[in-house]
């Protein structure tokens, strides 16, 4: 409060200061004594005498001038309107009419508007105090005309210090370890600990004793972290069976008791990487340094993961007692690379080198090898993607496909004289067989078509009955396997890509094969597991798309086919699973990770790794 301390005293003053911090630092109480200050019968200062009649008149609540506002309750843009009609009259008691708006982040979008032309030129005689805790919600329209302010969470140690000045003047004994706890508990909050000191006050019957508040907390004495940690140092279930039964009994709280083992390992890794404790309470300090020595860091780092992702997995257990057992569990059931416990060997090497050098080396060796694998990994994904294989170029101006798949046709002329036979043949090109057929211009020679006299539709010539257009969906056609086989995916894949279906279409040619194309047709066999997907509304929009990319006369045949099924659906799979083994593989091979697995004793993770 340095720059409103001088500010006070050179009287050089803004018009608008905003408060911000986390609920219970002090932001309205400051705004306060900042309107005493500005009020004071003494003169403006950072130092108000508090004893004239301003002074009393503002810590009682009473003064006419300070205008305190909760805009948790007054959001409506009418409310403020009302407020500011007020703000053009001098102040009738004080020097400076101050306007103290709580939560401000409440206020709706029009208020904000109403306010904002006051806030940026409002009269001599008025000043805005505005306090939140979420500036983020202000907009930058007033956050940009206000001096802001943010107030810091106060220190376990602060608190403490406060708590305990509070108990000397009321008379009241205590023990410093209990005002310990509730600072603690306090999470940096004031307010939350003067909450909490009202209560130790009511249960410990006016007398705040550790045993007293520890019990009120729901904490559980330090004695069980130090027997959960003693039963991994010796890897003994049976100790761990004994604690959970003894826990079980006293019915204790598990999420609370899981915050204080997170606790104490945070104080043994001090204790190993910076050689003491920083952080006071828990366990003593003898105590830490002692497991500090038994565990290496690398079994502390793990306990303390473990513990940290079962608290963020606490609710979704079956029972918060299933879960702390859990946890422990874990703890007995997973071991770094490298053995958990110091050899008793070893322990007198160790003694003679400082865990802190150790620490510092592996710090380094960290730092370097992740330099160089973000480097390398650079130059395996370029690598990654000049050795992919160049997609196959589906092939264009294909012949028509033998008409002989119409036996309806055939079935309408009767005794007529028959069309032309096409016989087919088989070509090779680019190594993959085609199907070729004779021209169809015999065909257009035998049939031509009159108009009738009476209904007006096209006739064949020499029959009888009118030829009905051909749906654009046909019923299945039996194909035998010997005569014609699938296309190459790769050709399916980018002619689905071409057309671009989506929705129940897409869902049906991904789970299809192509049996055979030209310009006017698709000839589609669909899996046997998935007939599901052929649904006359998806049959309708896939011919929908097709027609919209090669023209309104394009028709697709569902064909049947008794050989093996291998869909876009089962390509796009392949590919995933072939990238992911390459990025596998890569990853095995680049000698950075096979380095950091042998300084650090890390194991590689498969299931984890994603492919570029």
């Amino acid at each position: 409060m340095q720059a409103l301390s001088n500010a006070l005293d050179s009287q050089r003053l803004h018009h608008a200061y905003l408060f911000t911090g986390t609920r219970g630092v002090g932001k309205t109480t400051i705004a306060r004594i900042f309107a005493k200050a500005l009020n004071c019968e003494q003169g403006i200062s950072s130092t108000p005498c508090g004893v004239c009649s301003v002074c009393q008149s503002i810590n009682e609540g009473r003064f006419v001038d300070l205008i305190e506002i909760d805009a948790a309750s007054r959001t409506k843009v009418e409310d403020t309107r009302e407020i500011l009609d007020n703000v053009q009259y001098a102040p009738s008691q004080g020097r400076y009419k101050v306007y103290l708006i709580d939560e401000v982040h409440m206020l709706s979008k029009s208020s904000f508007n109403a306010l904002l032309k006051t806030l940026e030129e409002p009269p001599s005689h008025v000043k805005f105090l505005l306090a939140t805790t979420d500036p983020h919600k202000l907009p930058i329209t007033v956050l940009s005309r206000c001096l802001q302010f943010n107030l810091l969470r106060l220190t376990s140690v602060q608190i403490q210090q406060h708590l305990a000045m509070i108990l000397q003047q009321e008379g009241l004994e205590f023990e410093p370890s209990a005002l310990a706890l509730i600072a603690k508990s306090a999470d940096g909050s004031a307010r939350d600990a003067l909450s909490l000191l009202d209560q130790a006050i009511a249960y410990c019957g006016g007398r705040v004793q550790f045993d007293s508040v520890q019990s009120m907390l729901g904490l559980v004495d330090q004695g069980i972290v130090q027997a959960v940690l003693m039963a991994l140092v010796d890897d003994s279930a049976e100790q761990v069976k004994q604690i959970l039964q003894t826990l079980s009994s006293l019915g204790v709280n598990y999420t609370a008791l899981l915050n204080q083992l997170l606790e104490t390992l945070h104080q043994i890794t001090q204790s190993q990487i910076l050689g003491e404790v920083l952080d006071e309470g828990g366990l003593p300090n003898d105590v830490l340094t002692d497991f500090a020595q038994k565990l290496t860091p690398d079994a502390v780092q793990l306990y303390y993961q473990i513990a940290l992702l079962a608290r963020q997995d606490m609710t979704l257990a079956p029972d918060i007692r299933i879960g702390f057992e859990m946890t422990l569990l874990r703890m007995l059931a997973f071991k770094p690379h490298a053995p958990g416990l110091v050899d008793k060997s070893e322990q007198s090497n160790s003694s003679q080198a400082p865990a802190a050098q150790a620490s510092e080396a592996t710090a380094q060796n960290i730092s370097a090898l992740l330099k160089q694998t973000q480097l390398r990994s650079n130059v395996v994904k370029e690598e990654r993607v000049r050795q992919s294989p160049a997609p196959a170029v589906p092939e264009t101006n294909r012949p028509p496909v033998d008409l002989n798949l119409f036996p309806d046709l055939a079935a309408r002329m009767g005794d007529k004289p028959q069309l032309p036979e096409l016989k087919p043949m088989m070509a090779v090109a680019n190594n993959q067989p085609t199907m070729l057929h004779e021209p169809v211009k015999q065909i257009e020679q035998a049939v031509t078509f009159q108009p009738a006299s009476t209904n007006h539709e096209p006739l064949l010539t020499g029959y009888e009955a009118p030829i009905e257009p051909v749906a654009s969906i046909s019923p299945q056609i039996e194909v035998k396997p010997d005569m014609q086989a699938p296309e190459p995916i790769e050709t399916w894949c980018q002619i689905i890509d071409k057309v671009k279906p989506e929705g129940m279409a897409l869902e049906l040619a991904r789970r299809s094969i192509l049996m055979a194309y030209n310009d006017q047709a698709w000839w589609l066999s669909v899996s046997p597991q998935h007939q599901m997907a052929k649904s006359e509304i998806a049959q309708n929009r896939l011919h929908e798309v097709a027609c919209a990319q090669y023209g309104q006369g394009f028709v697709i045949h569902y064909v049947d086919y008794a050989g093996e099924f291998y869909t876009p659906d089962d390509f796009d799979k392949d590919q995933q699973r072939q990238l992911a083994q390459n990025a596998v593989q890569a990853i095995k091979q680049d000698p950075m990770s096979q380095q950091i697995q042998d300084v650090l004793g890390m194991q590689l993770l498969e299931k984890t790794i994603q492919p570029i």
